[in-house]
Formats: C-alpha cells, sequence, structure tokens
C-alpha cells in the first residue's frame, strides 16, 4: 500500500503497455509479463527503492539497468557495485572513498560509488554476501543519505535512486543473524523476482535464442545464423541450472564451434549438454506439487533424501516447496525442531 502510494504521488496511473519499453528484456511468459508491468511501475518512480530478486543467472543487473534507463533518471550515471567481490580490507573503501592520507597508498582522494552516481542509480549487486558489519555502515548511509569517506570528517550528501539484487534469501538470512532486519526493510520497498529460465516457457527460450544469437552476430559483424530444429530441441529441454547466462554461453560456443557458419546444429553444442550433476538425466518440468509433498512425507521429512529421490538438488527441492507453500501435516522441513 505505501508503495502504491509513492508511485501514485508520482504522477502513476497504473501498468501500460508499451511494447517496446524495456526492449532488453526478452519474452512474454507469465513471469515475464508480470516483471515488465511492476518495472514499469518503479519506473516511473525516480526514487522508490527496490530490490530484484532471483537465481544467479537470471539477469538481475539487466533488469536494473533497464529501469534506470526507462526512469527520470535515465541521463546521469548508473554505477553498479559488486558486493560479493568486496574484500575485507577494502570493502569500506570501495562502498564509500577516501581521503588522501586515510591509509597507506591513499595519495589521492576518491570518491566512492554513492558520490559518483549522484543524480542517477546505485545497483549494489549480489547485497545478501556483504559482510554484517558493512550492512550497518550501510544502513547509516542510506538512512542519512550521506558517506563519510575512509579519513574525513565531513560528510557527502547524495541523491540517487538504491536498487540492490542478491540471490540469497534474505528472509532466511534475516533468521540466521547474517542479514540486519532493519537493511532488509530499508531495501525491499519494492521487490522484483526475475524468473528462473527454466520456469519461463518454449517460447521465451526460443525468443532468447534468437535474440543473443543476434546479438552474437551484430557484435562479430557476420551474418545471423539459423539454428537446426533438432538443436533448438535440446535447449528447449534442457533445465539451465545456470539460466540466461548459461544460455547466452552455451550460443557463444555453439557460434565458435560453427565458424560463423549459417545454421547451428545439434553438433555444434557443448559436450555433454543436457546432463545435470551425477549423471541424472534432463526433467523438462518440475515435479508436481502432490508428488513432493509425497516425497517429503515417504523421507521421514528429510530434505536431503526426498530431494535424491526426486532428481532434485536441496536448493532445487527447497524452492519448489516455497513456491508451492507445501507444508505436510503441520510441519515445515526447513524448520529446526524447537530443543
Amino acid at each position: 500500500m505505501a508503495t502504491t502510494s509513492l508511485l501514485r504521488r508520482a504522477g502513476w496511473t497504473g501498468p501500460q503497455r508499451t511494447s517496446d519499453e524495456f526492449p532488453e528484456i526478452d519474452g512474454e511468459s507469465a513471469g515475464i509479463a508480470r516483471l515488465k508491468r511492476d518495472m514499469r511501475c518503479v519506473a516511473r518512480d525516480p526514487d522508490v527503492t527496490v530490490l530484484v530478486t532471483g537465481e544467479s543467472g537470471t539477469g538481475k543487473e539487466r533488469v536494473a539497468r533497464a529501469i534506470h534507463r526507462a526512469s527520470p533518471r535515465a541521463s546521469a550515471p548508473f554505477v553498479a557495485v559488486d558486493c560479493a567481490a568486496l574484500s575485507a580490507t577494502l570493502a569500506e573503501d570501495a562502498l564509500f572513498g577516501h581521503v588522501r592520507g586515510a591509509f597507506t597508498g591513499a595519495f589521492d582522494e576518491r570518491a566512492g560509488p554513492f558520490e559518483r552516481a549522484h543524480g542517477g542509480t546505485i545497483f549494489l549487486d549480489e547485497i545478501g554476501d556483504l559482510a554484517v558489519e558493512l550492512q550497518t555502515k550501510l544502513l547509516r548511509a542510506l538512512q542519512s543519505r550521506s558517506v563519510l569517506r575512509l579519513g574525513s570528517t565531513r560528510e557527502v550528501a547524495f541523491d540517487v535512486r538504491v536498487m540492490a539484487a542478491t540471490h540469497v534469501d534474505l528472509a532466511r538470512a534475516r533468521e540466521r543473524g547474517t542479514f540486519r532486519e532493519d537493511l532488509f526493510y530499508r531495501l525491499s520497498v519494492f521487490e522484483l523476482e526475475v524468473p528462473a529460465l527454466r520456469d519461463r516457457g518454449a517460447a521465451d527460450i526460443r525468443a532468447l535464442t534468437a535474440a543473443i544469437v543476434r546479438r552474437l552476430a551484430e557484435r562479430r559483424r557476420i551474418a545471423v545464423p539459423s539454428i537446426e530444429a533438432a538443436a533448438m530441441d535440446r535447449l528447449i529441454e534442457h533445465t539451465w541450472p545456470g539460466n540466461v547466462r548459461e544460455l547466452e554461453n552455451t550460443l557463444e560456443r555453439m557460434l565458435v564451434a560453427a565458424s560463423g557458419g549459417g545454421v547451428l546444429s545439434t553438433r555444434h553444442l557443448p559436450g555433454g549438454f543436457g546432463a545435470l550433476p551425477g549423471g541424472r538425466a534432463p526433467v523438462t518440468a518440475p515435479p508436481t506439487r502432490e508428488r513432493i509433498a509425497e516425497a517429503l512425507e515417504r523421507s521421514g521429512f528429510k530434505p536431503g533424501l526426498a530431494a535424491a529421490g526426486l532428481g532434485l538438488s536441496r536448493h532445487q527441492l527447497y524452492r519448489l516447496v516455497k513456491r508451492y507453500g507445501i507444508v505436510c501435516r503441520g510441519r515445515d522441513p526447513w524448520r529446526r525442531p524447537t530443543p
């Protein structure tokens, strides 16, 4: 309700269909249609904070950049920070910058990403991997809308839209104490979920494949190759644990293997394509809710055993249990019993 009020005060009158508003987001599945609808909402409000969730490789930064490009802040910088890559010793400097003499080797002052993004958007990628001690300092910066460079006593105000992304389940991270609850609520004013590729259907895989092959061909300045029907079937049947990033890598390898030829076929697919870890055969659809509930009961509510019986990883089973809202005989298989 609060988010809707913010959007309406900013002049948003409801979802509007504009086919080319987000041309970089390919696909028309129900999940992508819902995502684009929500992207239109937040793009029109230049200040609302956005949390983009989804598995690794789904294209969360692409979504963030598309929102920035369609927003009133488009003419200002978009600055991305990879929180997972911040080293323990340099993380504070990487987030907030430093002044000359702040530490050994600091011969010049350096503005941090919040200052560099002034007027635009800062994108905090993989925020769930940020160290807890830095979460406290980040929360203070977001609350005060100012940063304190290392070695300085003067705070510098910033005006940015904050967007964050994570593949981590922040709700569980809060329960474990690895992510601050107050920071979670500060970041998740409007949450967008990018669907996994395996959940998007054949039509989206075809659309993504065509768009990616076209971009790769244009980058190489070659004619856009066609894709053999059998090869496309293999792409559709694959479960894509690496999501869109894996699809992009697969198509690039196929293009290289074809030596820029006119047709991409099954012989250009990477070796062992379609296999899952442990030699399991790929599946075309996730197990039904009833099948999962039955497997959990049969295993005595042991997620590891149930996942193995279903041919899934424990993580895949957890995602499906949460998606379906499965509770067997009043028990949550991931909740530890109270001692």
